[in-house]
């Protein structure tokens, strides 16, 4: 556990950094917004990275401290603290597949050199640590035999949406036809607000 925990360590203090520097590209973004759409758009994506900095804030310290850890009996599910560990571990492997989206999202906005080459440059390490911690977690889950059911496993099942191998950069939706040639009715659903 102790070379698992210390890529985590790497990741997640990498993540912490990206995450500053994108809440530092959208800072002025939403100070000088055109307008109200576009302020609360990235807002809400500032306040969730935010919430995320909070969150590792926490959670670094405390795969250090299990980093010095001696006794294996101390990396089992019966200790309690080990147990947190591994919830905010996966709960953090959601927030950097949510750092990916909100990267994904901002590269649609943001198309000059400077800003475009240091998104798309968060964006590959991002997706990168993702798909390592995704697969750390999965067998770390497995091997403490802990019951976790990933309440999230259904964004990869089909296909890693987030993969972008692809195409080189987000692409335009296309319009999808029901099997009467017409378009689908909208509604509303969780994203479809912004």
């Amino acid at each position: 556990m102790k070379e698992e925990l210390k890529i985590f360590y790497h990741i997640f203090t990498t993540t912490k950094d990206a995450i500053e520097k994108f809440m530092n590209m959208l800072d002025p973004v939403i100070q000088n917004a055109i307008d109200d759409h576009e302020r609360l758009y990235y807002h809400h994506i500032f306040e969730e990275e935010e919430q995320r900095l909070s969150r590792l804030v926490v959670l670094i310290p405390l795969i250090q401290k299990f980093q010095q850890e001696k006794e294996e009996k101390d990396f089992s599910p019966t200790n309690n603290e080990f147990n947190r560990l591994l919830q905010e571990l996966n709960l953090e492997k959601f927030g950097l597949h949510n750092f990916v989206e909100h990267l994904d999202l901002a590269l649609f906005r943001f198309k000059d050199e400077e800003r475009s080459t240091l998104l798309n440059q968060l964006r590959e390490v991002s997706y990168k640590d993702y798909q390592q911690v995704k697969a750390m977690l999965a067998e770390i889950n497995g091997r403490f035999d802990t019951n976790y059911v990933d309440p999230h496993a259904y964004h990869d099942e089909e296909h890693d949406h987030l993969d972008r191998s692809a195409t080189s950069a987000p692409t335009k939706a296309t319009t999808t036809t029901n099997s009467r040639g017409m378009q689908p009715k909208k509604g509303f659903t969780v994203g479809s607000l912004i």
